[in-house]
């Protein structure tokens, strides 16, 4: 299905100008953000200055880019970080179950190429049992009103900002959903600026899977909450975010390997943050001094003799971050420098970067290098969009990366892609080739403590995709890979295929009060390996159809999603079943007082 919709012509669009898919239309109509009311009835002075600085990256996708607002994240279905992640080419995502199981990623072959920073701030994988993989199940993806990613060709990027209001009028807001596995899921916010730049934000989610199969159980209650005040110039604020997350024992189908162990787990994200200069031109600087923490205790399993208990004994780590970062924006050109320090397990690793975008009506050129001290690395990449004319367009990255005299494992790579495409009727087609150095790569561990880890060597991938609309409100978001060999923990071949359509029937509703988007998803990953010691183990491909429905009625918002429509029995991780069908459906409601 995923090269038919690859290779299907489409309606001509006569539009010029290329707007996000419609799966990533936002749903509330509103400007900027969702703490900014309708101008008819927004109060003079109501509108606050923003809380911190950012200088986003300006990211060179041909098409749609990987860009979401508030309210785009919402809309696409998506309720974890590797939910979203599954969009992107080159991304492939891992998991034993449903919500409450461990969620990690590869990036091109190697999990450590996935970065998340949230408002600045680095995650780490600060669970010495996860083999130093960040668990993606642990970043809150509900909490965000922004998220960018950054694909160079040697990692991905993702530049998250947390929620903030804008606005003196008490902004509200309820999510209720339930589903199959006897899933349940709620959340709330409340946010208020005052008279005086203050802010005050509260909000939480809870969630609990009861499986009756293989799916895996477990539940999460995760908090937010920011004080602080902004002015014209300046703005201090401080910010927490708590998760507490259990999971049960998950044991795979009869004659499968070890189970996903249980654990109860407390993840905390807290930091103060200093910021002055301007939001959108001239200069500005922010500090900001993080504390990062996880304690967690993993159950024992009664299947087995004491004699191969895990540890099950409580274990805690914590990591304070100091980041520094100045940047400058004049016209077409943002530059940005930080330093990051961080502290942990009693050592100190100092990290110094520097990114410089320039972003013209021809295009986008992007550079950035960082030297890592905690892996000893520096790092340098570059990457371009360039369209001298309205259908036609080409963009590439090169990266490189060089390891320090006392990092042996980690040998010098370079990596490049480039790709081209034309605009055919509406949406983009487009054709690449991605190489990369690929360094000794890390294990999945905590599926399996018997994986192995990846080793060094070069792979080839050709790439091809169709985005953007095609006429009418429908829209298409498609794409394959194919590697030159199939490698531990990376299919042959791996595709996306995404027919989506929005409209919100302007001639009949002319206030937008009311719109309609449904999307149908078919995704498929051939053949994969698992390296064990006593010999790989192959996995069957897998496949999955799947359907989204919202329907919008002024600040109500109905969402109904199916997952493995035809029920495919497939399995990501050996010897753990995947849910056969997931349903989803629930509200969304904003309220304004």
């Amino acid at each position: 299905m995923a090269g038919a919709l690859l290779y299907a012509a489409a309606p001509p669009a006569r539009a010029q100008v290329v707007p996000p898919p419609p799966s990533a239309v936002p749903i509330p109509v509103k400007p900027k953000t969702d703490s900014t009311p309708d101008s008819a009835i927004v109060k003079r002075d109501s509108i606050k200055a923003p809380i911190g600085r950012f200088a986003d990256p300006a990211t060179y996708e041909i098409g749609p880019q990987y860009e979401w607002n508030r309210a785009q994240l919402f809309a696409t279905g998506s309720l974890t970080v590797a939910d979203l992640l599954d969009r992107i080419p080159g991304v492939t995502t891992f998991r034993s179950g449903w919500l409450a199981t461990p969620q990690t990623a590869t990036f091109n072959i190697d999990f450590r190429r996935v970065r998340v920073f949230y408002d600045g701030v680095e995650i780490d994988a600060l669970d010495n049992m996860s083999g130093g993989i960040l668990d993606l199940s642990t970043v809150q993806l509900w909490t965000l009103e922004h998220l960018s990613i950054e694909r160079s060709v040697e990692e991905l990027r993702l530049y998250m900002r947390s929620w903030r209001v804008d606005n003196t009028d008490p902004y509200t807001r309820v999510d209720i959903a339930t589903g199959n596995e006897d899933t349940n899921l709620y959340r709330g916010f409340y946010g208020k600026r005052f008279d005086n730049g203050g802010v005050l934000q509260f909000a939480g989610q809870q969630y609990g899977v009861a499986s009756t199969r293989f799916a895996g159980s477990g539940d999460g209650l995760s908090l937010v909450g920011r004080v602080g005040i902004a002015r014209k110039r300046w703005s201090i604020d401080g910010f927490v975010n708590r998760t507490h997350a259990t999971r049960d024992i998950e044991r795979p189908t009869p004659g499968g390997g070890p189970p996903v162990l249980s654990l109860d787990a407390t993840h905390t994200n807290a930091y103060l943050r200093a910021a002055v200069g301007g939001v959108n031109s001239g200069p500005w600087a922010q500090v900001t001094i993080a504390s990062l923490g996880f304690k967690g205790t993993t159950g024992p399993d009664r299947s087995v003799g004491a004699t191969s208990q895990p540890d099950t004994l409580p274990r805690r780590n914590s990591e304070t971050q100091y980041n520094l970062s100045a940047g400058y924006t004049l016209g077409p050109a943002r530059l940005e420098v930080q330093d990051r320090l961080r502290a942990l397990s009693g050592k100190s690793y100092n990290s110094a970067s520097g990114r410089l975008d320039i972003v013209t009506p021809l295009g986008v050129l992007s550079g950035f290098a960082e030297h890592d001290g905690v892996l000893r690395l520096t790092n340098a990449d570059a990457g371009i969009r360039f369209q001298p004319l309205s259908f036609i367009a080409l963009a590439g990255s090169i990266a490189g990366s060089t390891a320090g005299s006392r990092t042996g494992s980690l040998p010098t790579t370079t990596s490049a892609r480039g790709e081209v495409a034309l605009r055919i009727f509406g949406p983009w087609v487009s054709a690449g080739i991605v190489t990369t150095g690929k360094r000794t790569g890390l294990a999945p561990i905590v599926y399996d403590t018997l994986f192995l880890p990846t080793v060094a060597g070069r792979t080839t991938a050709r790439t091809a995709s169709i985005r953007g609309p095609l006429g009418r409100g429908f829209g298409i978001d498609a794409w394959i890979t194919k590697w030159d060999q199939t490698v531990p923990y990376q299919p042959q071949y791996q595709s996306r295929s995404e027919i989506n359509f929005a409209n919100n029937f302007p001639k009949r509703f002319p206030r937008g009060d009311f719109e309609v988007r449904a999307a149908g998803v078919y995704e498929y990953r051939g053949h994969m390996i698992f390296p064990l010691s006593a010999g790989d183990v192959r996995m069957a491909p897998a496949k999955t159809l799947s359907a989204l429905l919202e329907i919008r009625i002024m600040r109500a918002v109905v969402s109904y999603q199916q997952r493995n429509i035809l029920g495919y029995q497939y399995q990501i991780i050996p010897g753990f079943e995947m849910p056969r069908v997931l349903a989803i459906y629930g509200v969304r409601w904003d309220f304004w007082n």
